[in-house]
């Protein structure tokens, strides 16, 4: 091994070398990929020379030419449509100009030329159609740049209009950003962003009052933009000239035609190259050359003239590149060169760190880098209030993201992934390690720490192809190879460490293999693009990393933040859903590893028992259910891969504790107080629910329950212990104290979910939908009790089916927290939208309800009739149609089993004729492309929850008994 790491480390020292020997003292350096867009538009430039019109760069028409697809696109991409609308869109510009006037080409055949431009008129106008990602990869200045594209085309040929699906949410974004744009700011001394999308302004701004924003003859690094202010500024101006012939030559094209879409990327390329290298375990002696001095004076340098900030080039400031800066300075053992101070002034926000001025969206990774700089500081302690910032942001964003993490700036998933992961376990490590960090946060705040940081490694290891790769792509592999290195040395995953070690082994041979057939072109600005230097860095990282381990790691990092050793319950515990059908086949150290995070749920849910119901001052057993509820969600959420966001799952726990403890409060209190009067409770839950739809179609939260739940865990008064006490009043059932009491508790349970954020947020369609379940849910309660006082048989006639699918179903809390589950997919994935809005989803939706809703009671059923016999509450097998051979008890409960596994049928089949109603519906132009489909996963989600419970109850009764 000695000698695997000598040779990594030669290569490592090559790469510092040829990054340092790239660098030009004027235009600095990139190995960024040639991209369509740009060289469109430098191919458009005309020049006069000896008083002839040239383009200055025909071979730019060459290469387009070359490039062009046989389905007449340009630029088609396997993650972005946004991309291929670009390239197309600009190619096919430069082809039409071309076409109106030859000069200096006249040997291109017209009628080529001709038959190019239309069929790339015809595959724009397709991509236009199909573009159903404008909100999903989000690429800088899309929002200016296609309407401009456009207007440019249909300005060429005034038969051209294009009209496409997402035109009205992508004209509200151009608007929403023209209402912003001044255009004097662009002629003021100070540089904006604006500048770097220069020609999606032709026509709209003075080119002649910008010029002195050019820096090296670039306007902000972007080709593409020069190119536009060459073009459109009154009188050639020859320093924007040379530096794009300079770019033409020095580029990755080297002279080929092509243009990179930004040059330079120096202080981008040497920090990311540097700050991987030494993260990874290359030492700074390692790499001790007369090269890596000079590097670091380059970047000190950059820091200085642009006043204790840096950009990915001189002038370009973000708070990417300054984050990444410090990062490296701090590795290098430099940190006293350069203080994080300028760029908390210019860039900190109110809840997180902007990339640049004036963004629209924050950037996920933009804060990872920061956090990541300020932990890596001597002097950290004095940068507490912005790393909590930086925290509670990717927290929340995290937590809030529906399936895999995204970034703008990527359009891999495992590139955030990574960066969060090394920022967490930074934190882990370090929380661990002081007092100070421990005390800083709260508890709540490091259980959202680690279940991110569990997650984030989890998914990445299960995301592994056979092959040893992610996706056959060798940065994506890079990266998660150094997502999984992190979790190697944090104790959350000790009880996996040896499937950890052998996804790495994989991927490391995979890595060693060189057997793909392509690179990652993943880095995102106007369209994507790779980096060369920066793609070897983190393949020589991966490598570097994933290298055998001497000994293995202590793992002991992490304690604080959540981990806890295995127990025989838990061992019982994993012993049990192994025995259930939907997890029988699971790999154990899967199944393990579901385990492990829905554990760290628990804290988090133990905190908020009693926010609607104060439980322990009612007469129930312990609440186990809480040890087994986040299991649910998790191992069910993991083993769909489904990744449904994070604050979702943790809603449906909470949604899924209430449901056990409304049970547990009827009975304990309702019942008792009024079951010899059920029309006053029936009455109370009308008034009740009535008030609340009024709120509702008021938009308006003006109640007096805001000001529960404090009001709610009060309402028995203060506690006092004595002697001996337990330190607990009990409700005393049948009191005007419990009828008080039970009004005020269900107004608090109605209130949390009708009123709740995520809830509120949801289309009022699915509001009420929600609304009426609960009305059902809280009414079967007040019959229920009705019917426990009789025998079932004499319960005006009805019959076992009309039963079941009646209050016995409208009993179990499946119906009204599916609806709650529909207001949350609303709320977050739909962007506010109905999420089942034709007539045929409807139906289905209702009918797939119905059906869990009765499977669960069957289940509940099967499972309880001990203890409904003991607590006198009816049971399925109570009605006359289970006595009619007078069987016994376990052949009731067969066949009670076997109409529970035709409903489940039922179920699945009406999920189906579900997924394909929806994907025949019209897709709303706000959601994301995939929503039609999203929406039924998350369907399926909660079906397959449901079937967990009820596989759970046919082996143990999980509800809570009556004292």
């Amino acid at each position: 091994m000695p000698a695997q790491i000598n040779t990594l480390t030669e290569k490592a020292r090559q790469l510092v070398r040829g990054a340092y020997n790239a660098f030009h003292p004027v235009y600095g350096f990139s190995t960024t990929s040639c991209q369509i867009y740009d060289t469109a538009w430098a191919a458009m430039i005309v020049k006069e020379e000896n008083g002839e019109r040239v383009w200055l760069f025909p071979e730019s028409y060459h290469f387009l030419l070359n490039a062009q697809s046989e389905d007449g696109s340009w630029g088609a991409h396997p993650k972005s449509r946004t991309v291929g609308i670009l390239d197309t869109a600009a190619a096919t510009l430069a082809l039409m100009r071309l076409a109106k006037a030859p000069l200096q080409l006249q040997e291109l055949a017209t009628f080529d030329i001709e038959l190019r431009i239309k069929r790339g008129i015809q595959s724009l106008e397709m991509q236009l159609e199909a573009w159903d990602d404008l909100w999903d990869t989000n690429h800088i200045g899309v929002e200016l740049i296609i309407p401009a594209l456009l207007r440019y085309l249909e300005s060429e040929d005034e038969r051209l209009h294009f009209i496409f699906g997402s035109e009205t949410a992508l004209m509200q974004m151009h608007e929403a950003k023209m209402v912003r744009f001044d255009p004097e700011a662009l002629y003021r001394t100070r540089p904006s962003s604006a500048l770097h999308n220069l020609e999606a302004l032709i026509g709209r701004i003075d080119f002649d009052r910008v010029e002195h924003h050019l820096f090296n003859g670039s306007m902000l690094a972007s080709p593409s933009s020069t190119a536009a202010f060459l073009m459109s500024a009154s009188s050639w101006n020859h320093e924007a000239e040379a530096y794009l012939r300079h770019v033409l030559a020095a580029g990755a094209g080297q002279g080929n035609g092509g243009f990179p879409g930004t040059f330079p990327t120096t202080y981008f390329e040497l920090n990311w190259v540097l700050s991987t290298l030494l993260q990874a375990g290359f030492h700074s002696s390692d790499l001790q050359s007369d090269e890596l001095h000079s590097i670091a004076h380059i970047v000190c340098e950059g820091f200085s003239s642009d006043h204790g900030v840096i950009g990915f080039a001189p002038r370009a400031v973000d708070v990417d590149d300054t984050a990444k800066g410090l990062l490296c300075l701090s590795l290098l053992g430099l940190s006293d060169r350069v203080s994080p101070a300028p760029m908390i002034q210019m860039f900190e926000g109110e809840d997180h760190f902007r990339t640049f001025l004036g963004e629209r969206d924050p950037s996920f990774t933009s804060n990872c880098h920061v956090l990541l700089a300020l932990m890596h500081r001597p002097d950290k302690l004095d940068y507490l209030p912005q790393i909590k910032k930086a925290i509670v942001f990717l927290c929340d964003r995290w937590w809030e993201c529906d399936g895999l993490i995204k970034d703008k700036w990527h359009l891999s998933r495992l590139y955030p992934t990574m960066l969060l992961v090394q920022a967490f376990a930074e934190v882990a490590k370090q929380t661990a390690d002081g007092a100070t960090f421990e005390s800083t946060f709260d508890p709540k705040i490091l259980s959202k720490v680690s279940i991110c940081l569990f997650q984030a490694c989890l998914r990445t290891l299960l995301g592994q192809g056979d092959d040893g790769s992610w996706n056959g792509m060798p940065e994506e592999s890079s990266y998660a190879v150094l997502t999984l290195v992190e979790a190697r040395a944090l104790a959350l995953f000790q009880p996996i460490q040896l499937q950890i070690a052998a996804a790495i082994s994989k991927a490391r041979a995979f890595l060693y293999s060189g057997k793909w057939t392509s690179f990652d072109n993943y880095w995102t600005s106007k369209t994507a693009y790779r980096t060369a230097f920066v793609a070897e860095a983190y393949m020589l990282a991966a490598s570097r990393v994933s290298l055998p381990l001497e000994k293995e790691p202590t793992a002991s990092s992490g304690d604080s933040t959540g981990h806890h050793p295995q127990s025989k319950r838990s061992t019982d515990f994993l012993e049990l859903m192994g025995r259930t059908e939907l997890f029988s086949d699971m790999e154990p150290w899967e199944l393990q590893a579901s385990f492990l995070e829905s554990a760290l749920f628990v804290p988090l849910l133990r905190a908020n028992r009693s926010k609607v119901f104060d439980r322990d001052r009612f007469a129930v057993s312990k609440d186990h259910y809480l040890d087994i509820i986040p299991f649910t969600w998790v191992g069910c959420n993991n083993r769909s891969r489904t990744y449904a966001a994070t604050s979702l799952l943790f809603d449906l726990m909470m949604i899924s504790m209430l449901g056990y403890q409304a049970d547990e409060f009827i009975e304990a209190v309702a019942a008792p107080t009024f079951g010899q009067n059920t029309e006053k409770l029936h009455h109370i839950i009308d008034e009740i629910l009535d008030d609340s739809i009024s709120t509702l179609k008021l938009g308006t939260a003006d109640q007096i329950m805001d000001q529960t739940p404090s009001g709610v865990r009060n309402q028995f008064g203060p506690s006092h212990v004595g002697a001996g006490g337990s330190g607990k009043d009990t409700v005393a059932p049948g009191t005007s104290s419990g009828r008080g009491t039970t009004e005020v508790t269900l107004q608090g349970f109605v209130h949390y979910v009708l009123e709740h954020p995520h809830v509120r947020g949801a289309s009022l369609d699915d509001q009420r939908f929600l609304w009426a379940e609960l009305r059902r849910f809280l009414h079967a309660h007040v019959v229920q009790i009705r019917d426990n006082g009789s025998p079932a048989g004499r319960q005006s006639g009805r019959t076992f089916f009309e039963w079941v699918r009646t209050t016995a179903a409208d009993h179990v809390a499946c119906a009204y927290s599916f609806a709650f589950a529909c207001c949350l997919v609303s709320a977050s994935i739909g962007r506010g939208t109905r999420v089942f809005p034709t007539v045929g989803e409807t139906y289905l939706v209702q009918a797939a309800v119905r059906h869990m809703s009765t499977m669960c009671r069957m289940c509940n059923d099967i499972g309880s009739v001990e203890r409904d016999l003991a607590e006198g509450n009816t049971n399925s097998i109570d009605f006359p149609e289970f006595a009619a051979n007078n069987d016994s008890v376990s052949v009731k409960k067969q066949a009670l089993s076997e109409l529970a596994a035709y409903e489940r049928c039922c179920l699945m089949h009406t999920i189906e004729r579900l997924s394909q109603e929806a994907l025949r519906s019209p897709k709303a132009p706000e959601t994301p492309k995939d929503f039609r489909k999203r929406k039924v996963d998350i369907v399926r989600l909660f079906a397959d929850v449901t079937d967990l419970y009820d596989q759970l109850y046919m082996l143990r009764d999980l509800s809570s008994t009556m004292k």
